[in-house]
């Protein structure tokens, strides 16, 4: 699923393709992937594009706004190739945007913009980096919980925009086992894990996100931070610590949560 720097590198793009045009028609091919009426926002004229967490608010000057959740395989694609998996197009006055979703679990809704941040999903998220996360308040969210670490990186409501990928990543650079209760860390590992997080975030948006199944930017290229990451995906390979690589270290897979977590059991004890 696109995560922070993946939905933030979309926001950024679409605000440069889509700022001024106006919607002149939209072609529903599969009504889950777009349940609102569309006669809401023909003829509207986008004015800008904002992100809450994973998901992406496009604003309109008629006061409506369309909120649009990619999931697992959802794809954004400005002018891109219409194919099988095609759900939604946008007809703008001079580009088409394209809603791609194989697995039809993403949606675009449309909302009241006034109504937008509190809406369904959005209403519900917690803190944002960048934006409204302290560490005071990521270090309350952490000594409310006994549940493993990763899993609270991972909880919207706990902090909105942190997915497998990143949370991974920012583990092993705080070198903290990610099965570690969460209220057990200490003020300096979570001072550590606090940097971490906003470290591998502003690397994934530097590098347009990490292109490692289906997510593609706009403009239909790939992001690269799949070719830096940390430790997600890379079982069986030395750890990149050099302390790890003379003791020939090699990161593992286990899951936590029910999902497939990457670590060095070497460093991150």
């Amino acid at each position: 699923m696109p995560e922070l720097p993946e939905v933030e590198t979309i926001r950024l793009q679409l605000k440069k393709f889509l700022v001024e045009k106006k919607i002149t028609g939209i072609e529903i091919k599969k009504s889950k992937s777009f349940p609102n009426d569309s006669k809401l926002v023909i003829g509207a004229k986008v004015i800008d594009v904002r992100r809450f967490g994973k998901v992406c608010v496009i604003d309109l000057d008629n006061k409506y706004s369309l909120l649009v959740h990619l999931k697992l395989t959802g794809q954004l694609l400005v002018n891109g190739i219409i194919g099988p998996h095609t759900r939604v197009i946008i007809n703008f006055d001079s580009d088409n945007l394209i809603f791609n979703d194989l697995r039809i679990f993403g949606w675009i809704k449309v909302v009241k913009t006034d109504e937008a941040e509190n809406s369904g999903f959005i209403g519900k998220l917690g803190p944002e980096p960048f934006r409204d996360l302290t560490f005071d308040l990521f270090k309350q969210a952490l000594e409310k919980t006994t549940r493993p670490i990763k899993i609270i990186l991972m909880d919207q409501e706990k902090i909105s925009g942190v997915g497998n990928i990143y949370a991974n990543d920012a583990l092993w650079l705080a070198k903290i086992n990610p099965k570690t209760p969460a209220n057990q860390l200490s003020n300096q590992l979570t001072n550590q894990l606090f940097d971490a997080i906003l470290k591998v975030l502003k690397d994934g948006i530097k590098y347009g996100g990490a292109s490692d199944q289906h997510y593609l930017k706009p403009d239909g290229t790939r992001g690269e931070y799949q070719k830096h990451f940390l430790v997600y995906g890379r079982k069986g390979e030395l750890c990149e610590r050099s302390t790890c690589q003379k003791e020939g270290a090699k990161i593992t897979r286990i899951a936590v949560g029910g999902r497939g977590t990457f670590y060095c059991p070497n460093c991150q004890k």
